[in-house]
Parts: structure tokens; C-alpha cells; sequence
């Protein structure tokens, strides 16, 4: 059907076939082009860290308003100990001075899925009383309006190492 016969070197296009054929290199080319400017690797990555790092300050601080800076207003967490909190009551808890020194993270993940991304650890402290803390947390971060916030976090105790 798409025969193009060749004189002399030149590709001769049977005739009614020039609308047909230039309708494919068009829509060959659309496909070969890029459907817009790519984002440079990793910058998702880059922000979704700084994040993660606002988070951890703004849990040592006390930094309610950053908080809700960061949470979706449909954020849910589950807390080590099983309650289901919203973004209110995590709020109201996170005025209060959390019980850590010398909070350190290890093994941070981050794993981005277009929209979506999970970032992860596993989070060691000290309480006053000096006993040592192990936990990991997984939070779900979700990009609205451009816009990276946090929709759900899980904390759960882990064994020492």
C-alpha cells in the first residue's frame, strides 16, 4: 500500500499518497520529540530531602506552624503505639516538647513514583531519663498544585541493632 518506488535515487511517492505520507512523518516526528522540557534528574529527590530534614527541625522545635505548612489538610498518621491521628490532633501534639536528644537519622529512603513518593528511616535518640529509642518511619508525600505535602506518616518501634 505504502510502496514508494525509486528512480534515479529519488523516492517517487505514488499520486493521492502525498497526504497519507506527510500525515506519518508528521506523527513521526511528533512521537520522536520530547513532550516537554524534563525536569533535571534527581530534583524531586533534592526537595523531597529538604523536606524530610523541615520535618525532623520542625518536630525538634516544636514548630507547629510548619507544620502545617507541611501537612496535607486530609494528612493521617499512625503513631508508634497503634492511634490513628489527624492533622489537628498531630498538631496539638507536636506543641508538645518531644522527649529526644541527640536524634540521629539512618538509611534515609527516598523513592519517587511521579506524584507520589515515599521517604523513609530509621530514627535513633536518647529520652532524658537516658533509655535509648528506636523507631522507623515511612511518610507519604503527595505533590497537589505542584506542591509536595505530607498525607500520611507511620511510626513503628524497631529492635536495637
Amino acid at each position: 500500500m505504502f510502496a514508494a518506488l525509486i528512480r534515479a535515487g529519488v523516492w517517487v511517492i505514488p499520486a493521492g499518497m502525498t497526504r497519507t505520507m506527510c500525515a506519518l512523518l508528521a506523527l513521526l516526528l511528533l512521537c520522536a520529540a520530547p513532550l516537554g522540557a524534563a525536569e533535571p534528574p534527581g530534583t524531586d529527590d533534592v526537595a523531597l530531602r529538604q523536606l524530610n530534614d523541615d520535618y525532623v527541625r520542625a518536630f525538634l522545635s516544636c514548630d507547629v506552624a510548619r507544620f502545617r505548612a507541611l501537612l496535607a489538610d486530609d494528612f493521617l498518621g499512625v503513631l508508634a503505639d497503634g492511634r490513628v491521628i489527624d492533622k489537628a490532633e498531630f498538631l496539638r501534639e507536636a506543641a508538645e516538647r518531644p522527649d529526644a536528644r541527640d536524634l540521629r537519622l539512618h538509611d534515609v529512603v527516598i523513592r519517587t513514583y511521579g506524584d507520589t513518593a515515599l521517604v523513609g528511616a530509621y530514627v535513633t535518640y536518647r529520652k532524658a531519663g537516658g533509655s535509648s529509642v528506636r523507631t522507623r518511619y515511612s511518610t507519604l508525600y503527595v505533590r497537589r498544585a505542584g506542591r509536595w505535602s505530607v498525607a500520611w506518616v507511620q511510626w513503628t518501634r524497631a529492635p536495637g541493632p
